[in-house]
């Protein structure tokens, strides 16, 4: 079993299984291409923990934790909201979709074609906006409260009411 505390660029799927290789590695979330666009606090770090290994002796899986603190906007009130996430991912990289069937269910299974490499921080990025709330919201009431000034409406006149002063003519059928 092979320890590694850098993280490569990008993950050779088949080799990494083999030799049963463990990456540990930390990366600003700015440098995360679409989690720093929805988030807040881009100078803070995630922890990043892969395990790969060959499942049934021919199918490389990576089993991993991302750990860090995300600070979203609230949908409803617009301020902030701070996660604490803790990914847990277990992954099974494919060929065709034929070969899922014989894994276990306890995995996630991705297609891949015939690529035997992966981008890292895609792969990290996919983990984590999968993990974020569809819409982010505070689990308190936050909405917009209303101003307490009493608010005072303008009584309109109906434009009709001056149809009611008007007397139809009968034509001298009185």
């Amino acid at each position: 079993m092979k320890k590694n505390t850098q993280l490569p660029k990008t993950i050779k799927l088949f080799n990494f299984a083999k030799k049963e290789v463990n990456l540990h590695g930390e990366y600003k979330i700015s440098n995360v291409p679409r989690v720093s666009e929805v988030a807040r606090n881009v100078e803070d770090n995630l922890k990043v923990n892969l395990s790969f290994n060959l499942e049934n002796g021919k199918t490389p899986c990576v089993k991993g934790i991302i750990e860090s603190k995300i600070v979203l906007d609230c949908q409803r009130c617009l301020d902030t909201l701070d996660l604490n996430l803790k990914v847990l991912f277990n992954l099974a990289f494919v060929r065709f979709e034929s070969q899922a069937e014989e894994l276990d269910k306890s995995f996630e299974v991705y297609v891949i074609g015939e690529d035997e490499e992966l981008d890292t921080l895609n792969l990290i990025s996919d983990e984590i906006l999968l993990s974020l709330p569809m819409v982010p919201s505070h689990e308190f009431d936050c909405s917009l409260s209303e101003d307490n000034e009493t608010k005072v409406e303008k009584v309109r006149k109906n434009p009709f009411d001056v149809l009611k002063n008007i007397k139809i003519a009968d034509f001298g059928k009185e």
